[in-house]
């Protein structure tokens, strides 16, 4: 893939794969600018599940606006493959900071805030991410965080029309009752249960991203919480209670809160 042009994209490198596709550095031939190209692998194009997901995905993260969420240059077709372009982020997820141990309260906050309110933005669209982690967490060497991967995204079916009619009809797969879709470390009891979900499922995994920020390991689901900063600990708490009800209503709430603390 190495040179060749995808859409107006010049591949330039490989630079990550997930689950489903490959990330590409690359550059646009008319307005020059480099951008992260995404396509779905080759050994997906014939299975329906992953085409959607990844439609989903394009859709999902290309409605958001937000100084938080990757900005999504444009998404098509190339070859009846899908591709998304995206802007291309300098820095590392969020996942590897966490390998040195717990952070101070101030740099847990200067990430948690940015990331309660782009989760703010999402639910007002009727998306919920469904999969947040310290991994779609991206921390930019400009100090940005970037809220990312919306592969797993549940979205209201009234924002799926421009995914087209098939789309949908067969695009509620991922929520529906019995499916367990994210990372079980991370996912609200609801979740692993694959009952239906809203954003409070979001929260959810905020507070445990939270919990292991503030103390390096995961919470255990029914036992104490380890000790952490001083006020964080309410925080915390009103985001993993096992029943939805008992947390915060929003992520608006959320953001107030930790600016608070701040």
């Amino acid at each position: 893939m190495i040179g060749e042009v995808v859409a107006r994209y010049r591949i330039l490198e490989e630079i990550g794969r997930g689950s489903m596709g490959v990330v590409y550095k690359a550059q646009d031939t008319f307005l020059g600018r480099f951008a992260a190209l995404k396509l779905i692998a080759e050994k997906y194009l014939e299975d329906r599940e992953a085409l959607i997901r990844f439609e989903r995905e394009c859709h999902a993260a290309s409605a958001l606006v937000h100084p938080n969420i990757c900005t999504v240059f444009e998404t098509g077709q190339w070859r009846n493959r899908p591709y998304m372009a995206m802007e291309l982020l300098q820095g590392a997820p969020l996942s590897e900071q966490l390998r040195a141990g717990p952070m101070a309260i101030g740099e847990l906050l200067r990430i948690a805030i940015p990331v309660a309110s782009a989760l703010e933005a999402a639910h007002k669209l009727g998306i919920v991410h469904r999969d947040i982690k310290p991994a779609n967490l991206f921390l930019t060497s400009r100090g940005q965080v970037k809220v990312l991967d919306f592969g797993l995204a549940k979205i209201r079916r009234r924002h799926l029309a421009p995914l087209g009619d098939d789309m949908a009809t067969v695009a509620t797969f991922v929520t529906m009752p019995g499916r367990m879709l994210g990372t079980y470390a991370y996912m609200a009891p609801e979740q692993v249960r694959g009952d239906a979900v809203d954003g409070r499922a979001d929260l959810y995994s905020l507070g445990v991203v939270l919990y292991e920020m503030a103390t390096g390991t995961l919470p255990v689901r029914g036992a104490p919480m380890a000790p952490v900063p001083r006020g964080l600990g309410p925080v915390i708490a009103g985001l993993i209670a096992p029943d939805r009800n008992a947390r915060y209503r929003g992520a608006a709430e959320v953001r107030e809160a930790l600016e608070k603390l701040r």
